[in-house]
């Protein structure tokens, strides 16, 4: 694997834990889309080990993931936040 690729596989799993600790606060209109996003970054990950993707390959992907993202953090913070019903662990 080259280093753009082991770079690239380091940015994918950060989005994805990135994602999964945001859908633990995510409002109920929005968790499908934080579902989404994180199947195409696994999607992604796959391509990049699995089928041999070169990173060039996947910026499409990760442009849409990262817009995802963007909406959802976007969404959160529009949320009101009530510390009893968080799930966020410390």
């Amino acid at each position: 694997m080259t280093d753009s690729a082991r770079a690239c596989l380091a940015r994918l799993r950060e989005m994805d834990t990135a994602l999964e600790h945001m859908e633990r606060e995510l409002p109920d209109d929005v968790r499908s889309i934080g579902a989404a996003a994180r199947k195409r970054v696994a999607v992604c990950v796959s391509r990049l080990t699995v089928d041999g993707a070169q990173p060039e390959e996947l910026s499409d992907a990760l442009h849409d993931v990262s817009q995802m993202m963007d909406a959802l953090t976007a969404r959160l913070l529009f949320v009101q936040w009530d510390p009893l019903q968080s799930r966020l662990k410390s």
